[in-house]
């Protein structure tokens, strides 16, 4: 969802510069209700690469993280052709981790979380062209 300047929803895919899907893409593609719009989510994904969470239980086997940077708008379609601009986007993950046979917690990145939340939000300045 997003909320401001652009009032619509969808989902994020990850793509190319080109906007076309890519699962290892540095690009993300918001498809939305009213058009797209294209992201460059390359400085974003390099901070969320090397983000270390901010608090870790071992009781719990819980974590959390944050990161934050900016996110040029690349290109629109639709409603949202000729946009341009910038948001800095601040990113919240958490997540229950599972255990080991020997009990104890598994945060490796090939385990599968128990539970887990993520939250994306920002501010920055768009213009329509």
């Amino acid at each position: 969802m997003i909320t401001g300047a652009v009032g619509d929803f969808g989902k994020g895919v990850k793509a190319n510069s080109a906007g076309k899907a890519d699962s290892k893409g540095n690009y993300t593609n918001l498809v939305l209700k009213k058009g797209t719009i294209l992201v460059d989510s390359t400085q974003l994904n390099a901070v969320l690469a090397n983000a270390q969470p901010t608090d870790f239980n071992a009781a719990t086997c819980s974590a959390s993280l944050t990161a934050s940077a900016p996110v040029p708008i690349v290109s629109g379609t639709k409603a949202y052709s000729g946009i341009t601009g910038s948001v800095t986007l601040n990113v919240l993950f958490a997540e229950i981790g599972p255990r080991t046979s020997n009990g104890a917690c598994d945060m490796s990145n090939n385990a599968n979380p128990i539970a887990q939340y993520g939250s994306f939000t920002g501010t920055g300045t768009v213009s329509f062209g």
